[in-house]
């Protein structure tokens, strides 16, 4: 973003778009004020203090060229340096109508404000240093967030934990690097420098914290993107019902027809704090049919790349053939599947009858559970919930830190190991000082890529695109 950009006066919906009871229109920059004169009047004929900052007035937003109202609105001044961007902002309370927020918006882009890039707003927080780039990530998090439990981590981090985290690591490795130089620029003299064994000490230690941090991630990852759940199981077996039933509503079709679902349907639900990505497929069956084909196709891809694999069986009939095809299916996938996943075997259908041979299903998955239900009675379905949340704790490290942390952010942390690493065994070799402050530097310059005291134009661009525009 180049200085042009930045001193630009920016506007954009920050709601979304639709019919609503408020629908808020956003500016910041230094032209929003004397914008904001030319096109708001008081409802009465008071005279507003447009030094004053935190106020909120009751009026109309008038077009300057044609006299006409566009709507009521609550006008809020709020003065720089005490804003989110630390700059003077405006907010436009309007109706939450379609029209009248793109009219109030049009009105302030013909007056000179420009219309704001995506993650625009959070992007001059960063800039003009109200926040780092690790807390103004975090307030991505709040806004995706699919759980409380990762709203309330996502919180942590816009309150600045792992930017304290990192703060915390670089001091250390500033000290270090401290004692490094004055070991090579006063050699000669008569002073007592850190032994090998301190200093291995302090490289270990700063290895373990970003290692710490490491494992955090991965616990993170589980909380923003969740963990996919995949139903599979020949056609009739149940699998849209349990769906909806989890789901808690009519989300996949349900008929007494095979072959209704033709493609993956995917839906988040909560599961003890953990967002599981709940995914109904098609039928697995031999079908000639070219879409259902497709949709059968999909379903063996699904269970590839899943994390915890559903494998659906109906209790009040016999084991056929086609139920045998889809064991030894689901048996060669788990076993020569790259990616290492759960399974969970459920006997649906428990209110009727039962007539399958559990004994043949457990010799096809000894050491897996498996727990009979009833989709549509809603039998041991907490049961099977708290299966899947038992399977989910198994892939959180326990030693780790509650933390949202990145890809971008994790990718910097590992570098940033690799340093450290080098240096220690650099320091093992007897490697001199030199050498070792190089990668110790290069160690703390990745990890000032995190709160983006060193960051690129075009990563940063990157960061706040996905940002949705008037955040």
């Amino acid at each position: 973003m180049n200085d042009r950009m930045i001193n630009d006066t920016i506007v954009a919906i920050s709601t979304p778009i639709g019919e609503s009871g408020i629908g808020i229109v956003r500016m910041s920059g230094g032209n929003s004020f004397p914008i904001a004169k030319k096109i708001f009047i008081p409802s009465k004929k008071t005279k507003i203090d447009w030094s004053s900052s935190f106020k909120i007035h009751y009026g109309w937003i008038v077009d300057p060229e044609s006299g006409e109202r566009i709507d009521e609105v609550l006008l809020t001044l709020m003065r720089t340096p005490r804003t989110y961007t630390k700059e003077d902002i405006v907010e436009i309370n309007c109706h939450g109508g379609l029209v009248a927020l793109r009219k109030t918006l049009e009105i302030c882009m013909n007056l000179g404000a420009r219309l704001a890039e995506p993650g625009e707003f959070t992007k001059r927080a960063f800039l003009n240093g109200r926040i780092d780039l690790a807390q103004a990530e975090s307030v991505l998090d709040i806004v995706q967030a699919k759980t409380e439990k990762s709203l309330q981590l996502a919180i942590k981090g816009l309150k600045g934990e792992l930017s304290g985290r990192i703060l915390s690591l670089k001091k250390k490795i500033i000290e270090l690097l401290s004692f490094l130089e004055a070991e090579i620029n006063f050699s000669q003299e008569d002073i007592e420098f850190l032994s090998r064994e301190d200093k291995e000490k302090y490289l270990n230690s700063i290895f373990s914290s970003i290692n710490s941090l490491l494992e955090a991630y991965k616990t993170g990852m589980i909380y923003r993107e969740g963990v996919r759940a995949v139903i599979v199981g020949k056609t009739n077996v149940g699998k849209s019902s349990l769906f909806n039933a989890l789901v808690q509503r009519e989300r996949a079709i349900v008929t007494h027809i095979p072959g209704t679902t033709r493609d993956t349907i995917e839906e988040v639900i909560n599961v003890n704090g953990f967002p599981l990505r709940l995914i109904d497929t098609a039928g697995l069956r031999e079908v000639k049919d070219l879409v259902e084909k497709e949709g059968v196709k999909r379903a063996y891809s699904t269970i590839e790349e899943a994390d915890i694999v559903l494998l659906m069986l109906d209790g009040s009939t016999l084991l056929n053939k086609e139920d045998k095809m889809i064991l030894n299916k689901v048996e060669y996938l788990l076993s020569n599947g790259i990616k290492k996943k759960n399974l969970l075997v459920l006997i649906n259908k428990v209110d009727l009858p039962l007539r399958i041979d559990k004994e043949k299903v457990k010799s096809f998955f000894p050491k897996e559970s498996l727990i009979e239900i009833s989709a549509t009675k809603g039998t041991n379905l907490e049961k099977l919930k708290q299966q899947i949340s038992q399977l989910i704790l198994k892939k959180v490290s326990p030693s780790s830190d509650s933390l949202l942390i990145n890809i971008r952010q994790r990718d910097a942390l590992r570098l940033a190991k690799e340093s450290i690493s080098r240096a220690i065994e650099g320091l093992r070799q007897g490697l001199s000082e030199e050498f070792l402050s190089i990668d110790v530097r290069e160690g703390l310059e990745h990890l000032k890529e995190i709160t983006g005291e060193v960051i690129g134009d075009e990563i940063l661009d990157n960061i706040f695109s996905n940002f949705c525009i008037g955040k």
